[in-house]
């Protein structure tokens, strides 16, 4: 079912946003995610629809950064969202960084 929820969420996204506006966007429904696991079972419709939202920008910024995606992946939500994270983190995209900041690049001391 969850599946089937991110395809058409899919369909519907028309947004043209570019790089930054995408990583803002991505970062802004990461926020809205429920602060906690409300269990296996337990969801509200809110918290299914942030994570309806979330996971439809993820899925666009992930193949806007090269990264093989497909929404049939997402049959085990918490496991493909971990995973598109971990490759978007790997690439040097910030997900925690507020919205604004530029490229989601994080900054490097020196020396490192």
């Amino acid at each position: 079912m969850y599946v089937t929820l991110l395809s058409d969420a899919l369909d519907l996204w028309d947004a043209d946003l570019d790089d930054d506006a995408l990583l803002d966007h991505v970062r802004d429904c990461r926020a809205a995610l429920p602060a906690r696991d409300l269990g296996a079972g337990v969801m509200s419709g809110t918290a299914l629809a942030a994570e309806i939202g979330y996971d439809r920008a993820l899925v666009c910024l992930a193949a806007q950064s090269g990264i093989d995606v497909t929404p049939t992946n997402f049959a085990h939500p918490r496991i493909e969202r971990e995973r598109l994270e971990l490759e978007l983190v790997r690439r040097g995209v910030d997900l925690e960084a507020p919205a604004g900041q530029p490229n989601g690049v994080r900054a490097t001391s020196p020396g490192s």
